[in-house]
């Protein structure tokens, strides 16, 4: 088989040395270039850390700024490296040594805070990932013009899973493949398909296989059923994103043949994404974490657009989702079919997992509560 591509075996050590010299450029001139009146803190998100973090604490040096860092990962873990490997011994290096030189810190989970402590040194802030107000759960009006405006992206899929995009009554009016106007009122489609979404960067930190294999056994689970009872649902998946093996997938992707369960990849502008989200049924999270101590966003958007989440477990996902609250955690491509097959067909355990993602602390007033007095005591 055709092995998965590379990320840092495909990039020249030239080519390398001058994206980090255009990168730091470009970062001098945002930092250094401003003529408005200097920032009196300076809060820097880690990754990525070179060069950003010396750049962000030479600046503040200079303008008597507060130095502080958002650890949402640890910047040395990134590389497709072995621990040992001289790149990954000096990231490490340098960000051990940049780490005290800050005023404050945050970090995204407990387990962080704690490794931080330990082998760096630094005190951290649990300040958690939290859904910004603008994912939510869609509205039927909102859905159907969604639909309508990216109905070209799912003519395919239409196609593959045998569902009409119009119908022939006449009291029917504007269809979509999940929803439709009847007597001027907006309405779900009995036959539409789940629609479960993945959101992913493509990188090797997401073993995109594991759902492909998940989604075969997803298929025949399905068929096995359907002999039995025809209410059974059509499946759509959908996934979202950019990175480099995304084409890589694709052609895997391709070569799938399935009816009743059908994969695309898409790309959403911003205002769609979250509307997206906010129609979907179920979130895939293939994340596992470079570091082992970093949570995923993505599990953040979805809970913000009330989706129950189907996420691969590592060492403190728990921090984020509780198996059988809030989502389901798997191991492998089979709990994963299980899980997806489970919660398409039993409402009950859809519905409390739907429940328990709801009135999750929005980003804003979280941000008021864990971080505003460090902030404020920093620009004092």
């Amino acid at each position: 088989p055709t092995p998965v591509p590379k990320l840092v075996s495909s990039i020249s050590p030239l080519r390398l040395l001058f994206r980090l010299i255009t990168l730091i450029s470009v970062l001098f001139g945002a930092l250094f270039g401003v003529r408005d009146p200097a920032a009196n803190v300076v809060l820097v998100q880690n990754p990525p850390s070179v060069p950003l973090l010396i750049l962000a604490w030479l600046y503040c040096k200079l303008h008597r700024a507060s130095f502080i860092i958002d650890w949402h990962n640890l910047g040395f873990t990134m590389f497709e490296l072995k621990p040992w490997h001289p790149i990954s011994v000096v990231a490490r290096l340098y960000e051990r040594l940049m780490s005290p030189l800050s005023d404050a810190n945050f970090c995204v989970s407990a387990a962080m805070s704690s490794w931080l402590k330990a082998n760096f040194g630094i005190h951290c802030r649990v300040l958690r990932d939290r859904p910004p107000d603008f994912f939510h759960s869609t509205s039927l009006s909102d859905r159907h013009e969604l639909f309508l405006r990216l109905a070209p992206c799912f003519e395919s899929a239409s196609e593959r899973l045998n569902i009409g995009m119009h119908r022939g009554a006449d009291e029917v009016g504007e269809c979509t493949m999940c929803t439709l106007r009847r007597h001027g009122k907006i309405e779900l489609r009995d036959d539409r398909p789940k629609i479960i979404v993945s959101s992913t960067s493509w990188t090797p930190d997401e073993d995109f296989s594991m759902l492909l294999d998940a989604l075969i056994l997803l298929e025949e689970k399905l068929n096995t059923f359907s002999t039995n009872d025809q209410r059974l649902p059509k499946v759509l998946v959908v996934v979202t994103g950019k990175g480099p093996q995304k084409a890589y997938y694709e052609s895997k992707m391709s070569k799938l043949t399935m009816e009743r369960v059908h994969i695309m990849t898409i790309w959403l502008e911003s205002g769609d994404y979250p509307e997206f989200l906010g129609c979907a049924d179920l979130g895939i999270s293939l994340h596992t974490s470079t570091s082992g101590i970093d949570l995923p966003m993505k599990v953040l958007d979805f809970y913000g657009g009330e989706l129950p989440v189907c996420a691969r477990n590592f060492e403190c996902l728990d921090e984020l989702v509780q198996h059988g609250s809030n989502g389901m955690v798997f191991e492998s491509s089979v709990e994963l079919a299980d899980q997806m097959f489970d919660l398409l067909l039993n409402e009950d355990k859809y519905l409390k997992l739907k429940e328990g993602v709801r009135g999750m602390t929005r980003w804003r007033e979280n941000w008021i509560n864990c971080a505003a007095d460090i902030i404020q005591k920093a620009s004092s």
